[in-house]
């Protein structure tokens, strides 16, 4: 992973366009402000239309059992099966 600035981007924008491709290197953008980007390649459908690629999060997130596993998750704070702590004593309470 390369972290640059804004500026650094401008001066030598297809470098880091190479890197992202070829090289498979994660690029972040600071941009003073404005916060951090990635700069990612799009992949072509057969359609060809153009969509972003999924990174390693989204494509585990999109996982049918991740899905379900966050629906109960969901379900069961909707419910009141929670336990709330407030220290990390009580965190080590609970557990034992």
């Amino acid at each position: 992973m390369i972290e640059i600035t804004g500026t650094e981007l401008r001066r030598n924008m297809i470098k880091y366009f190479d890197l992202a491709i070829e090289k498979k290197e994660q690029v972040l953008v600071r941009l003073r402000n404005r916060g951090t980007f990635t700069i990612t390649p799009a992949i072509e459908t057969k359609s060809g239309k153009r969509i972003a690629k999924k990174t390693e999060l989204e494509a585990y997130l999109d996982q049918p059992e991740v899905q379900e596993s966050i629906l109960r998750a969901r379900a069961d704070v909707k419910a009141g099966r929670v336990r709330k702590f407030t220290t990390v004593k009580k965190l080590w309470e609970g557990i034992q």
